[in-house]
């Protein structure tokens, strides 16, 4: 007479079984979120060399009110719209890319471009607009961080440094 009353147990899964079954979960979880960190780390190490190579301090730029930059007769007739944020220039030549927020960490960002020799610029955000005054053959670099501008008289942007990129 059997013990089970007719209902048979499933037979025991050996050690060997339950370490593939383990080993297989353990990779079905693990190999996805390996290669999405390292993606991710990637893309924020980019973001970081690209923050280095476009941080630029100098002197600020000389800033101007609407009305003394037209008594100035200042005139800007280029224009570029990169990232939701128009920059005009008098002359010269301009280079943008887009940074991100919080080192590199967050996925928002914000327009910052360098001018070869703008001699003058109007950079206009969804705050407003800034006027400012370059002293001529001066580079500048600009940046809207929350629209916000932020003008200074330096600039590592030249022609032959941009045709090298391409």
């Amino acid at each position: 007479m059997t013990r089970d009353l007719g209902v048979r147990s499933p037979p025991r899964r050996g050690l060997g079984q339950r370490l593939v079954i383990g080993l297989a979960l353990v990779a079905a979880v693990g190999f996805p979120a390996w290669v999405y960190t390292g993606s991710y780390l990637k893309r924020r190490d980019a973001a970081l060399a690209l923050q280095r190579e476009w941080t630029i301090d100098g002197p600020p730029c000389a800033a101007l009110t609407k009305a003394e930059f037209e008594a100035r007769g200042l005139k800007v007739r280029k224009g570029t719209v990169y990232d939701g944020v128009t920059f005009y220039r008098q002359f010269g030549h301009v280079s943008c890319s887009p940074l991100r927020y919080g080192a590199g960490w967050a996925p928002a960002t914000y327009p910052v471009c360098q001018f070869t020799t703008p001699r003058a610029l109007k950079v206009t955000t969804a705050r407003g607009g800034w006027y400012f005054d370059i002293p001529p053959g001066q580079p500048a670099t600009i940046a809207a961080p929350r629209g916000q501008v932020r003008c200074v008289l330096a600039a590592d942007f030249t022609m032959a440094r941009l045709n090298r990129r391409q």
